[in-house]
């Protein structure tokens, strides 16, 4: 594992995500689509009225009691925390969007080891399966972020919602009604 305090962008890539407000959904999202990103960069959200988001949501209340421990400390908010072993924990409905879903968890681990001087872990939970899937923060899922950061600092700034080409994803997201795509 990668020494996380000794990554020479850990204090622009924290400054940058306390600047944008950024969190572990934003790397998700601009791993699976832009316009996505752009959205949820700009407040526009329905995955409230989604069917499948709403049996995900109860299946991560009837699967595991969501942590509260880091209630309060920005942008953070995994679904498990375990602050002895330093590991954190986001539990996911399907093993699909794996790079997607290993940013989101990476971020989280890789903004506590920042904040705290400390190596984290970080694993995915598949709740379909009952499955681990640890993300290891070698120095290929560090640039992974870094680049999601500089990305998602552009969409932050530009007004023009971008471009959104056809994708597998498109038939389950919560904004396709919304969105209009290419």
């Amino acid at each position: 594992m990668t020494t996380i305090f000794r990554w020479p962008r850990a204090a622009a890539f924290s400054e940058r995500v306390d600047r944008l407000g950024l969190h572990g959904l934003h790397f998700q999202h601009v791993a699976l689509c832009e316009r996505r990103a752009w959205m949820y960069l700009h407040g526009i959200n329905f995955a409230q009225w989604n069917a499948r988001v709403q049996v995900g949501t109860a299946k991560h209340l009837t699967s595991y009691a969501r942590d509260r421990s880091t209630v309060g400390l920005f942008g953070l908010a995994p679904d498990r925390v375990d602050w002895e072993a330093r590991v954190v924990y986001e539990s996911k409905g399907t093993a699909g969007a794996v790079e997607a879903a290993s940013d989101q968890t990476a971020f989280y681990a890789l903004m506590l080891s920042i904040a705290s001087g400390k190596p984290w872990r970080a694993v995915t939970s598949i709740l379909s399966n009952r499955k681990q899937r640890e993300v290891v923060l070698m120095p290929e899922r560090l640039e992974r972020l870094w680049q999601a950061s500089e990305r998602l600092e552009v969409l932050a700034a530009q007004d023009n919602v971008p471009p959104g080409p056809r994708i597998p994803l498109c038939q389950a997201c919560s904004l396709a009604a919304f969105c209009g795509r290419d």
